[in-house]
C-alpha cells in the first residue's frame, strides 16, 4: 500500500505512457500543471484548445513546450471536449483532465453515448489525504459531484473511492459511514440510512455506521469507545452525508493543515482530473500523479 503522496509520484513515474487530454488547457493555470508533470516525469499531455492561447500562455510562464506535449488546434468549447474524451476512450491518452472550460460541457462530453466514458456507475469526487499524524492514505467522499445522495448512489460513491484505494495498494476497502454519533438518530437522517447500509452491508468491502471521525480513524479512540469490527480506527475510505459536508472535510484539510490533499473524478471509464485555480502546485501534482497511478498498473 502506498502511504504518501511521495510514495504515490514516484509511482507514477514508473508507469510508462501516462498521457493527459486536456479540452481548452491552453490557459497559463493548466499549462503551468502539465508542464510541471512533464518535468517531474508523470506524464505527457495532449492539449485540445488555441494553438494562439497556447502561445500567449507559454510566454507569459517564459517557457517552451516540450516534447510530450501537443496541441490539437481546436476554437469551439464542446468539439474540444469530445475530442478530448475521444482520445481517452479510444487509448490514445490514459486520463482526462478539464481545462478552461465550462464544467457542464465538459461532463456532458464525459458522459458522451458516442465517445464518453461512461460505466454505469455514479460519477463522485474522491480527495485522497495524507494528514502528517496518519500512517496511511485516506479517500474523503464526496465534496465535489453529489449533493445529497440516495442510497444506492452512497453505495456507488463508496466502491468509486474504494476502486481508487485497491489502486493505491489498498489490501482491503474500510468503509466508514461518517456522522457526528455511532448510534441511529431519527433527528439524524443520515444515521438511519448509514445503519441500514452497514447492516445490509457492501459485497467485497468492509463497512461500518454510522462512525464518528476519531472512531474511523484512530484504533484509540475506537477502543475507548469499545467499537469493534474491521473498520474501527483503522478506515481507508470515508463517506459524508452530503456535498458539503464532503467539500468542508476535504478543504477543512487542504488550508487548515499541513496535509497532503490529491483528488479526482471516479465512476468513469479512466481518471478524470478537475484542478482549481486555488490549488497549490503540490495539490495540482499530486491529483495528476494520483490519475496516472489509478489509470496504470502498479
Amino acid at each position: 500500500m502506498l502511504s504518501n503522496f511521495s510514495e504515490i509520484r514516484n509511482a507514477a513515474r514508473a508507469i510508462k505512457g501516462a498521457r493527459v487530454a486536456v479540452p481548452f488547457g491552453h490557459d497559463a493555470s493548466s499549462l503551468e500543471a502539465l508542464l510541471e508533470a512533464s518535468d517531474s516525469g508523470l506524464a505527457g499531455s495532449i492539449i485540445v484548445g488555441s494553438e494562439e492561447e497556447v502561445k500567449k500562455s507559454l510566454k507569459e510562464l517564459d517557457r517552451e513546450l516540450p516534447d510530450d506535449i501537443s496541441v490539437i488546434h481546436c476554437d469551439d468549447p464542446e468539439e474540444a471536449a469530445l475530442k478530448a474524451v475521444s482520445l481517452v476512450s479510444s487509448g490514445e491518452a490514459t486520463m482526462l483532465m478539464k481545462g478552461l472550460i465550462k464544467t457542464s460541457i465538459f461532463l456532458k462530453a464525459v458522459l458522451s453515448k458516442e465517445v464518453g466514458l461512461r460505466t454505469g456507475r455514479v460519477l463522485s469526487h474522491v480527495a485522497v489525504v495524507h494528514a502528517p499524524r496518519q500512517d496511511r492514505l485516506v479517500a474523503i467522499t464526496d465534496g465535489g459531484m453529489n449533493i445529497r445522495p440516495d442510497r444506492e448512489e452512497t453505495i456507488q460513491i463508496a466502491l468509486n473511492a474504494g476502486d481508487v484505494m485497491l489502486k493505491l495498494g489498498a489490501d482491503r476497502v474500510r468503509i466508514a459511514l461518517l456522522a457526528a454519533v455511532e448510534v441511529a438518530n431519527e433527528k439524524m437522517p443520515e444515521t438511519i440510512l448509514w445503519k441500514q447500509i452497514a447492516e445490509d452491508g457492501i459485497a467485497g468491502v468492509d463497512v461500518a455506521g454510522p462512525v464518528a471521525v476519531d472512531g474511523a480513524m484512530d484504533p484509540e479512540a475506537a477502543a475507548i469507545k469499545k467499537m469493534e469490527g474491521p473498520v474501527a480506527g483503522k478506515a481507508n475510505v470515508l463517506v459524508t452525508p452530503d456535498i458539503a459536508c464532503g467539500n468542508i472535510f476535504a478543504k477543512g484539510f487542504m488550508y487548515m493543515t499541513n496535509t497532503d490533499v490529491g483528488g479526482l473524478i471516479a465512476g468513469a471509464g479512466a481518471p478524470v482530473v478537475m484542478l482549481s485555480r486555488s490549488d497549490t502546485p503540490s495539490t495540482k501534482l499530486n491529483s495528476l500523479a494520483l490519475g496516472v497511478v489509478v489509470a496504470g498498473d502498479l
